[in-house]
C-alpha cells in the first residue's frame, strides 16, 4: 500500500487559510480521522473475515513517532465474542485476536489433533493473507505445543536477507481446528540502511575482543536450602546496549534509555524487595527480639535518627518499624523502618544483629542534580567492606572486587542532594570466593564464544526522544563460559548441552512403539539422551519421570542424577501420585503399579478405591479393580488374547510410552 491511502486523503483535504479557533482544529482533526479510517476499515475487511454475530463495533486511533494506528474491535451483544484488530496507517495489520469461538485452556493434558508442521503451514498462510504487501520477509522459525492448549509458532523478520531483531511475533493455532486464534508483530515503518559495505565477520571479531569483550566475573546464586555459591565466570557485563558497528567497526550503545537504567540500577537491589513479604506474629516477634545479639525494637528509631549522615530532622517520627526474615536466611533478620513528617519521609533497613544500616532513602524536593559518589558517607556505613570497592564511572556504583574481578551482583550506591543523603544501598554476597589461578585467558574464552556461537549482521531499533531509526550491528548470543572447562553455563554453574531441549533417538528406527516415541518427544516426554532403549525395563524414577511431564509446564527431560530423581518425586509427590514411603528409585515398575501411578496422576483415585462397585475387565486382576477398570474403559490398557491383564509383569519404557500416548489420544 506504500501509504497510498495517505496520498489520496491528503489531495483531498482542503486547508483554510483564514485564522481558525481552537474547537475548529479539534472538529478539523475528527473528520480528517474519519476519512482516514474508511478506507483502512474496507481494507482490513478484505483480509479478515468478521463473524456475523459480532455486529456490534468501536474503534480508536493512537499516534507514535508520527506514525497513526487504528484499534477495530467487533463483539456481540453480550461481549462474548470478540474479533480485535490493530491496523497502521499504511494497512500493515500487527496485531489481530478473537475470542469466544475456539476452545478453551483443558483441564487435562491430551496430544492436539494439530501436528507442530501443520501449525507452521497455517501461520505461513495467515501470514501471507493478513499482510500480502508486507515490506520484510516473515519466517516462523519455531512452534511450541503444548498439552493443555493451543499452539504457538513464533515469527521472525528479515530485511536484505538481514534478520531485525526487534521485529519479532507470534501466531497461536487452536490445537484441534487449525484456526489462528491470535497474531502479533513487531512493525516498524523505518528506512533499513544497506549493509553492503559492512565490515567482514574477522573485523567484527577483532572489533569486540577490543572494544567491548567478555570479562571475567564473579557470580553468586543461593539454594533453596539458603547455601550461597560463589563461582567465577566469563560473559559480556553491563553491556547497556552496546554493539560493534556493522559499518564503521566503531563501539556503539543504541540504548537510548541507559542512563535511566544505569540510575535505576545503581540503587541495587534493596533487602527490603529481598526480604520475607509476610510480616512476623506478634508472638514471633516477642520470640525473636529475646534471642541474644538482635538489637531490640525499641532502640531502632535512636539508632538511625542518631546517625549523623543520615541527618533525620528531629519530628521525623516513625510510621512502622517492622522486623523480617531475609529470604533464604534462617539466622538472619531486618527491621524496617519508615519515618516522616509534613513534608518529608524516609525509608531504611538495618541488620537486626549488627545494626548496619543495608539500605536507605529520602525524598526532598530538590531539583538538583544527585551526587553517586561519596567516599565518605560509604566508608562511614560499609566499614571494611569498602575496602573491597571500587567506584565505576559507568554505574555510578561502588562494585566489590575479590580476587581483582567483580563480584557481579555486590556492590554499594549512595545519592545525595544538596548535601543531604537521600539514597543508600548495599549488596554483599556472605560466601567463599573459588581462586582464579587456573582461569584461562580472555583471549581463549572469546574464541570458545565465537567458535560454537554465531556472531552476525542483525538491525536493531534505536529510539530517540522523537524518532526511530534502524542500525545494523554484529551481535552474538549471550553466554556465560566457565573459565577453567571452557564449558557454556547457566546461573547455576552447571553445564548448558547443546540442543538440550530437543530429543532425538537412535534405537527406535522400526520398532512397534516409535511414532507413540517421537509423539511424545514433541512435546518434551521423554529421556536425556540419544538412546531410548525400548525394550529395557522401566524404573519406578523414570516411570514417575515421564508421567509427571505429562502434567507440568514445560519441557522437563529426564536425567540420570539424583538431583533431578528428588525433583521427579517433589512432582510426584505434589500431584499425590505416590508417596514418600513408596519411593524405590530403581525398583521396576509392574503393569499393577503403572495403573495405581496413572490413575493417581488423573486425579481419579477417588473413584478407582472402591473396589466393590466395579467388574474386573481381566480374570486375573483381584487387586486395585478400579484403577485396571478405568483405564481399560478409556483404552488406556489392554489384556492379552486370553483375557488376562498379567499385573505383576515389569513393564518395558516402550510401554510406558504407549501407555502414556493412550491417555493422551483417548
Amino acid at each position: 500500500m506504500k501509504k497510498i491511502v495517505l496520498m489520496i486523503l491528503s489531495a483531498a483535504i482542503i486547508v483554510s487559510a483564514s485564522p481558525i479557533t481552537m474547537a475548529e482544529e479539534t472538529q478539523s482533526s475528527q473528520i480528517e480521522q474519519q476519512q482516514l479510517m474508511q478506507p483502512i476499515l474496507e481494507s482490513v475487511k478484505s483480509r479478515v473475515e468478521i463473524p456475523e454475530e459480532c455486529s456490534e463495533f468501536s474503534s480508536g486511533t493512537s499516534e507514535q513517532y508520527g506514525y497513526t494506528t487504528f484499534s477495530f474491535l467487533w463483539y456481540n451483544e453480550d461481549r462474548s465474542k470478540s474479533v480485535s484488530i490493530d491496523c497502521g496507517e499504511d494497512g500493515i495489520i500487527t496485531r489481530y485476536s478473537i475470542s469466544g469461538f475456539t476452545e478453551e485452556r483443558l483441564e487435562n493434558p491430551s496430544i492436539p489433533t494439530i501436528s507442530t508442521d501443520e501449525v507452521k503451514s497455517i501461520a505461513e498462510d495467515f501470514v501471507n493473507k493478513i499482510n500480502p504487501d508486507f515490506p520484510y520477509d516473515v519466517v516462523v522459525e519455531s512452534e511450541n505445543g503444548n498439552l493443555f492448549g493451543g499452539q504457538t509458532a513464533y515469527l521472525a523478520t528479515y530485511v536484505n536477507g538481514v534478520k531485525f531483531d526487534d521485529g519479532n511475533g507470534n501466531i497461536g493455532v487452536d490445537r484441534n481446528t487449525g484456526a489462528v486464534t491470535n497474531f502479533s508483530l513487531n512493525y516498524v515503518p523505518c528506512e533499513f540502511p544497506s549493509v553492503y559495505n559492512a565490515i567482514d565477520k574477522e573485523t567484527a571479531k577483532k572489533a569486540y575482543s577490543e572494544k567491548l569483550g567478555l570479562e571475567l566475573v564473579y557470580r553468586t546464586y543461593t539454594d533453596e536450602d539458603g547455601t550461597e555459591t560463589a563461582y567465577p565466570v566469563y560473559t559480556q557485563r553491563n553491556d547497556y546496549g552496546k554493539y560493534i558497528d556493522a559499518i564503521t567497526g566503531e563501539l556503539i550503545n543504541i540504548n537510548s534509555y541507559g542512563e535511566a537504567n544505569k540510575n535505576s540500577a545503581s540503587g541495587g537491589a534493596t533487602m527490603e524487595m529481598m526480604a520475607d513479604s509476610s510480616a512476623l506474629t506478634e508472638q514471633e516477634l516477642k520470640e525473636i527480639e529475646n534471642v541474644k545479639g538482635l538489637i531490640p525494637k525499641e532502640e531502632v528509631e535512636n539508632l538511625i535518627k542518631g546517625n549523623e549522615y543520615l541527618g533525620i530532622p528531629a519530628d521525623m517520627t516513625p510510621d512502622s518499624i517492622t522486623l523480617r526474615k531475609m529470604y533464604n536466611k534462617d539466622n538472619e533478620y531486618t527491621y524496617s523502618v519508615s519515618l516522616s513528617n509534613e513534608k518529608e519521609s524516609a525509608y531504611a533497613t538495618i541488620n537486626a544483629k549488627t545494626g548496619e544500616i543495608l539500605s536507605y532513602s529520602r525524598y526532598i524536593d530538590s531539583e538538583s542534580e544527585p551526587e553517586r559518589k561519596n567516599d565518605e558517607i560509604v566508608k562511614a556505613f560499609a566499614g571494611e567492606k569498602f575496602d573491597e570497592c571500587r567506584y565505576d564511572e559507568e554505574s555510578k556504583t561502588y562494585q566489590r572486587y575479590v580476587n581483582d574481578i567483580i563480584v557481579e551482583n555486590d556492590s554499594i550506591s549512595v545519592q545525595t542532594k544538596d548535601g543531604v543523603l537521600t539514597r543508600y544501598n548495599i549488596a554483599y554476597s556472605q560466601c567463599e570466593f573459588p581462586g582464579i589461578e587456573d582461569a584461562m585467558s580472555k583471549e581463549d574464552a572469546e574464541k570458545i564464544m565465537f567458535d560454537n556461537t554465531e556472531y552476525n549482521i542483525v538491525y536493531k531499533l534505536v529510539y530517540g526522544e522523537k524518532t526511530r531509526n534502524i542500525v545494523s550491528v554484529y551481535n552474538h548470543e549471550n553466554v556465560n563460559i566457565n573459565p577453567f572447562t571452557g564449558k557454556f553455563v547457566d546461573y547455576r554453574n552447571e553445564e548448558i548441552k547443546p540442543n538440550e531441549s530437543s530429543i532425538a533417538y537412535s534405537d527406535i528406527d522400526g520398532h512397534y512403539a516409535e511414532e507413540y516415541i517421537k509423539t511424545l518427544a514433541e512435546y518434551g516426554i521423554g529421556f536425556e539422551g540419544t538412546e531410548f532403549r525400548p525394550d529395557e525395563k522401566i524404573t519406578q524414577k523414570d516411570f514417575l519421570g515421564i508421567l509427571s511431564t505429562v502434567y507440568s509446564s514445560g519441557i522437563i527431560i529426564m536425567k540420570n542424577n539424583s538431583e533431578q530423581a528428588d525433583y521427579v518425586y517433589s512432582m510426584a509427590s505434589n500431584r499425590s501420585i505416590i508417596s514418600p514411603e513408596e519411593r524405590d528409585d530403581d525398583a521396576y515398575v509392574t503393569r499393577d503399579s503403572a495403573a495405581v501411578y496413572m490413575i493417581r496422576a488423573m486425579g481419579a483415585e477417588e473413584y478407582a478405591k472402591y473396589e466393590d462397585i466395579y467388574v474386573s475387565p481381566f480374570k486375573d486382576v483381584t487387586e486395585h479393580k478400579g484403577y485396571v477398570a478405568l483405564l481399560n474403559a478409556m483404552g488406556v490398557v489392554n489384556g492379552d488374547g486370553n483375557n488376562n491383564f498379567d499385573p505383576d509383569r515389569e513393564i518395558t519404557r516402550a510401554e510406558s510410552a504407549v501407555m502414556i500416548y493412550n491417555y493422551l489420544t483417548r
